[in-house]
């Protein structure tokens, strides 16, 4: 009986689209030497909360499930920093706004995009606790800001039909497959270029990124298969991340 309730707890909250994204908390934290149990804990209340809502107002939930992290979130306001507060604040706001049927970013074209990417980016920027740590980093925040937008693109384009039977208008149901695919190759392109911004300070962080890039660029169609891959490798990516920064921070 308890497990069948967590695993309806990780249903509600869809813990297996979220969980990878505190590798990003990991990274962040290992880059600007932050590791505190919390930045963790804070993320997983807001993801929770970001797509509790989001299916609540998409109709695949009845229960108002949103409330319990809203709730919890500041339960644990007092015990983080100033700039945590900041970011996950802005979180809250961007999500609640990209589901909320009076706004809905959702469904309207490139801020549909750029909510998910500024707000699945501002989790990596969760630890960073500063201004001028965040400027210092600004290339990398880069980095995971493109690959943020075209994971974002490839999930509209693979949503295309889906999207437009239900009036959604997405960055691709406005532009269209083909001219959306463009633009999913032009991110891919710009993440090769700021890879090379790193390439003497995280070499293999550079090198699996401009890989992956290349990886997916040759693509002339998309399909969920697609979609899979593109998480998969990105966690892959996502380790090799971490352990170039592992090394880097241990050889200085």
């Amino acid at each position: 009986m308890m497990f069948r309730q967590i695993f309806e707890i990780a249903k509600y909250y869809r813990v297996d689209d979220w969980i990878h994204y505190l590798g990003y908390i990991l990274i962040s934290s290992i880059l600007v030497s932050n590791i505190k149990l919390i930045n963790f804990i804070l993320s997983a209340i807001i993801l929770a909360y970001a797509y509790s809502l989001n299916d609540y107002y998409d109709k695949k939930m009845k229960k108002k499930c949103f409330i319990v992290p809203l709730i919890l979130y500041w339960l644990f306001v007092p015990f983080i920093s100033y700039f945590s507060f900041i970011i996950s604040l802005l979180f809250l706001i961007l999500f609640t706004f990209y589901s909320w049927p009076k706004v809905w970013l959702e469904g309207k074209p490139i801020l549909s995009t750029l909510t998910n990417s500024i707000g699945f980016t501002l989790i990596f920027v969760l630890p960073i606790n500063s201004i001028k740590i965040l400027l210092e980093y600004y290339p990398l925040v880069m980095l995971i800001f493109t690959l943020n937008t075209a994971a974002q693109l490839l999930h509209e384009i693979v949503d295309y039909k889906e999207d437009k039977k239900i009036k959604k208008i997405t960055t691709a149901v406005n532009f269209g497959i083909k001219r959306s695919l463009f633009l999913f190759k032009i991110c891919l392109l710009i993440v090769i270029f700021i890879s090379f911004l790193h390439f003497y300070k995280f070499l293999w962080i550079s090198i699996s990124s401009i890989i992956f890039a290349t990886f997916f660029l040759r693509l002339k169609k998309v399909n969920k298969k697609i979609r899979k891959k593109f998480k998969f490798f990105g966690i892959m990516v996502g380790i090799v991340y971490l352990v170039d920064i592992l090394t880097v921070f241990s050889t200085n």
